[in-house]
């Protein structure tokens, strides 16, 4: 249902952003429209291919998406959903880095130097480590040569007859080829974090200092931007890393939970829909002033003609 719902935010949101004419708006249109896309098809992978459904603290899932009619390896779904966030978060990145960039290149003083030069070196660290997980992760792969012996061991820990399902990917959390990508992961997502909030806050000081050197429209255009930016930044923060953080550590904690991580799935596949509201929000809000503003002038207009009128029907001849 969810990939349903939010079918009209995506095409509202595509819709304001296509027939946006602001200059900022139309250097990142087509990052925008990828990052919708991305976005989309990440919430169609997450809740109609895959599915997937947890049973902390026993460390697996199950399918209950189009993947689970598939006889593909068991731990391909990790892998392609690893994959799709690691998109997702680089659809993020490169707005955060076009403002950063964009903004240093116009405004560029002597003073930004020392930050700018420290936030770019560390978004190609960030791209450097987005590889290095993706690679990471692959190595799962190889996990359903050991499954038996995943299972077994489960059971005779968890005493759980759900852990001998073949149905069920299960793996020890503590095999390197499960916490060296977790570890990577929960690395990469604080760096991003990192390197997200201090380019926003960094783009904010450099329109601030510059705010003599520009028009104000210009300025307020550039801000708005960068108030835009820092939204994406938290959406991630709190809707993306933190849900998947949350969930990974629940198998290293040994805490278990009644929904089967339900609420989960519903915060991250939200995230693309919550994220379009950055876009539907200040684009209705201008169609309206827009719509007031052409009302108040057509009024005036009528006030002064029947005024004009009025005043020489009572002019002597």
């Amino acid at each position: 249902m969810v990939p349903i719902l939010s079918v009209p935010s995506y095409l509202l949101a595509w819709l304001l952003i296509t027939r946006n004419k602001s200059k900022v708006v139309q250097a990142v249109k087509k990052k925008y429209i990828r990052q919708m896309i991305i976005n989309f098809l990440s919430v169609i992978l997450l809740c109609v291919v895959v599915c997937p459904v947890l049973i902390p603290p026993i460390p697996g899932y199950f399918m209950m998406g189009l993947m689970a009619y598939d006889d593909s390896n068991v731990a391909l779904p990790l892998v392609v959903m690893t994959h799709m966030v690691l998109m997702v978060a680089f659809a993020i990145m490169q707005l955060f880095k076009h403002q950063l960039v964009t903004l240093s290149d116009v405004r560029y003083t002597k003073k930004f130097e020392l930050p700018v030069k420290i936030i770019r070196w560390s978004y190609i660290l960030c791209y450097v480590l987005l590889a290095i997980v993706a690679i990471s992760i692959l190595p799962t792969l190889t996990i359903e040569f050991d499954l038996e012996g995943f299972r077994r061991g489960a059971f005779e820990y968890f005493k759980s007859p759900i852990c001998l399902c073949s149905d069920m990917f299960i793996a020890d959390p503590r095999h390197w080829k499960i916490y060296i990508p977790y570890f990577l992961s929960i690395s990469f997502g604080g760096l991003c974090s990192v390197t997200g909030v201090s380019s926003v806050i960094t783009c904010l000081v450099i329109v601030y200092d510059s705010r003599k050197m520009v028009s104000r429209d210009t300025l307020i255009m550039q801000r708005n931007f960068t108030f835009i930016l820092m939204y994406q930044a938290l959406v991630c923060i709190f809707l993306i890393i933190m849900p998947l953080v949350s969930v990974s550590t629940l198998f290293y904690a040994d805490i278990s939970i009644s929904e089967h991580g339900l609420y989960y799935l519903l915060i991250i596949s939200s995230q693309g829909a919550v994220n379009n509201m950055m876009h539907i929000v200040p684009g209705l809000w201008r169609k309206l002033r827009k719509k007031k503003s052409v009302g108040q002038s057509r009024q005036s207009w009528k006030g002064s003609a029947m005024w004009s009128t009025s005043h020489v029907a009572s002019t002597p001849s």
